[in-house]
This record gives structure tokens, C-alpha cells and sequence, in this order.
């Protein structure tokens, strides 16, 4: 099973770019460090701490880039390429025994894959942006590709609990742009929710949580509850350079709820603050400068941790940013920091490990030497 938030892309229209949605990540530090100097004990060497590395390079055009994750199992899962510029269509890469294989995928142009799903190997989801602002559901059977809905406004991110329990969201109102709301299928009709609530994460079909843009919305079965956590976010700005919003939630148990909120500063973005619920109330517990986002995707570790992608502002470094026991630290990448932009991560199943997904480019220049690249960490 996965869950997905997505918040903001490279190649997201204006109409979107105010705040998105979709999974959560969360990464403790597993496995256990080498101690310099420390001699092997029965001849064993300590096991290594776990790392990001580069599983996968595609080199195409400015266009390149992974825009959706989704681990199905140890060694198998989905990767989706193409940022939805003109002329440009999403294509998808098939995991299978860690090698990864292009797969014919009924893309239209200028679309890109926003989010992603699965509930098993042979039952995936993605769901796409266009640039006019439709969006596509897409399902995978195991054989092939299908298109299974199409709506006339954007989705922002989704949630895939079941064949029959998927949950799919919409971008924050944005002025003049049409608001898809949310929606629930049931494995047989798609019903409409709600109108208004953007973001989303779901632990049950009775147990949903989304959010505006100073509140977070609950929906229990029969009706939505809201709570504002305006007072939680940064400070507004008294010369009117920030929007502080909630940007993003992931739901990972009943007593355990996380919302990322966002200043929205004019040209560098941010900051980030981490909210948490524990089942009672919700509470500030980390904050931190890393530029604009959080990005599209994020996803949990089951360690208590998060794995947020942070995209920088227009011309400047993005980060992936970890957060654990109240802290934020920016990962070590394989490419330094200037050179590459996480868009997208998910939890593969079972383990500790995480996938991710990107592209390398040149310093301050996101356009040019692209490649899209895949990560694992573990």
C-alpha cells in the first residue's frame, strides 16, 4: 500500500504553483555506523550507514526529470519522467529486479505524473497534471497501461489504500482556476467529497485528513472538521512578502499526524514549519530555512522521521531535507547540492529504504545538462 502527497514541481503551471499535495516520507538512520579505528568483532565488519546513491540515469532534454516514485517491493517499482513542458509527454520506467525498463505509457502531451500509487505489483496508480489544467487517472493490471478518469481541473496528490478504496485530491483554490475538491473511488464510481479541501492523506475510507489554507480538515465517513493552525504557521509578513499556508499532510497513524507549512516568501520561499498531531492537539515541531516547497512528494520511514524534497526558488539550489526527533538537517546527495533537485520520494515496503526521484543540472541553471536521475537510500 502507498500514500502520496505531492505539493509543487518544476514544470507545475502558475495556476498550481500557490501550494500542491500527495506522501509523506519519513527516514530515521538505520543500520549501525563503522567506529574509525575499531577493530572487526569476530571478523565482521560493522555495517555501514545507510546512504543516497544514483540507481538510474536517463539523459534526454530540458524536459528530463522523475517526477513520481512509487516501491511496490524490495526490488520492484515505478519511476515517471517529464516535467509536462510543450511537446512533452510523461513516460514510465518499470523496476523489476533492480533493473529499471522503459514500459509503454499512454502519456498525452504536456502531461507529467504528479503522483503515484500502488497496492500491489500489479496494481498500481498514477495520476497526471496536463498543462491546460485536465488531469488523467492511469492504472496499472499487471500487463499493461490503462486510462481509467479524466477531470477538467488539476490533482495535486492521492492516496491508494485498496482496488477499491482510492482517494484523490486537488490543488488549493487558486483565483480564476478551476478546483477539482476530492474525490473517492470505490472501486466502481468515483464520488465527489468535498469542493474546497486541498492536500490529503488517508488511513481509512473514515479516516481522511486534508487541509486549507490555514486549517487542516478531518473527515470521519460523513462530514469534514476543521481546524485552523493559523497561529502555527510563520508570521505574516507586515509588508504583505509572504502567504504563510499549510502546504502538504501525511497521515501515518490515528495519533499521528504531520502538516508542513509553508511562509511562502517572496523570491526565497519559506520557511518550513513541521506540525504534528498527537491525537489531541496539534503542536510546532521543527522549523528551518531550506527555500521554497516542500516539493512534490514526500514519504515515511516508519522510524518517526520525514523525508521532505525542497525546491528551491527559480534560479537557486533546492534541498532534501530529513526531519527527525524535532530536528531538520539537509541530506548528503551524491551530486552536491547546486547540481540536483529531488522532486519525488517513497518508502520501499518493508524496509528502511527509500526511493527517490530527480535530476541532476547544471549549477543555477535547472535547464541546462539535465538528466533525470533515480536514488536509492539504504
Amino acid at each position: 500500500m502507498s500514500r502520496v502527497i505531492t505539493v509543487r514541481g518544476r514544470g507545475r503551471r502558475a495556476a498550481a504553483a500557490a501550494v500542491g499535495a500527495g506522501v509523506l516520507a519519513l527516514a530515521g538512520v538505520t543500520g549501525t555506523a563503522a567506529i574509525a579505528g575499531a577493530a572487526p568483532i569476530n571478523g565482521a565488519r560493522p555495517a555501514a550507514a545507510p546512504k543516497w546513491h544514483i540507481i538510474k540515469s536517463v539523459k534526454t532534454d530540458f524536459s528530463g526529470q522523475f517526477t513520481a516514485v512509487v516501491a511496490t517491493g524490495k526490488s520492484t517499482g515505478w519511476a515517471f519522467d517529464g516535467n509536462g513542458e510543450s511537446g512533452v509527454k510523461a513516460t514510465a520506467w518499470r523496476e523489476n529486479d533492480t533493473t529499471w525498463t522503459k514500459v509503454a505509457f499512454p502519456s498525452v502531451t504536456n502531461e507529467e505524473v504528479v503522483a503515484a500509487g500502488a497496492d500491489s505489483p500489479n496494481d498500481v496508480w498514477a495520476f497526471t497534471q496536463n498543462f491546460s489544467g485536465a488531469s488523467r487517472v492511469l492504472r496499472w493490471n499487471g500487463s499493461r497501461w490503462s486510462p481509467v478518469k479524466s477531470f477538467s481541473a488539476p490533482i495535486g496528490n492521492a492516496t491508494v489504500l485498496s482496488s477499491h478504496a482510492v482517494w484523490v485530491y486537488g490543488w488549493p483554490p487558486v483565483t480564476g482556476t478551476p478546483t477539482l475538491g476530492v474525490w473517492f473511488y470505490n472501486g466502481k464510481t468515483w464520488t465527489h467529497v468535498s469542493k474546497t479541501i486541498a492536500g490529503g492523506s488517508a488511513l481509512s475510507n473514515k479516516n481522511v485528513w486534508g487541509y486549507t489554507a490555514t486549517s487542516v480538515e478531518h473527515w470521519n465517513g460523513a462530514k469534514w472538521t476543521a481546524t485552523s493552525v493559523k497561529k502555527l504557521l510563520p508570521a505574516t509578513d507586515p509588508h504583505g512578502l509572504n502567504n504563510p499556508s499549510v502546504a502538504g499532510i501525511v497521515a501515518l497513524s490515528a495519533s499521528n499526524v504531520y502538516a508542513l507549512g509553508s511562509g511562502d516568501t517572496q523570491d526565497e520561499g519559506g520557511p518550513l514549519v513541521v506540525l504534528h498531531f498527537n491525537g489531541r492537539g496539534w503542536t510546532k515541531v521543527a522549523s528551518g530555512q531550506f527555500g521554497a516547497g516542500p516539493g512534490p512528494q514526500v514519504s515515511s520511514d516508519g522510524a518517526g522521521g520525514l523525508w521532505l524534497p525542497m525546491d528551491g526558488p527559480v534560479g537557486g539550489t533546492s534541498f532534501l531535507v530529513h526531519y527527525a526527533a524535532g530536528k531538520l538537517t539537509k541530506a548528503t546527495l551524491p551530486v552536491s547540492a547546486p547540481q540536483i533537485t529531488i522532486g519525488a520520494v517513497g518508502r520501499i515496503p518493508g524496509t528502511a529504504a527509500q526511493l527517490a526521484g530527480g535530476f541532476t543540472h547544471k549549477a543555477g541553471d535547472r535547464g541546462t545538462g539535465v538528466v533525470a536521475v533515480l536514488l536509492r537510500y539504504g
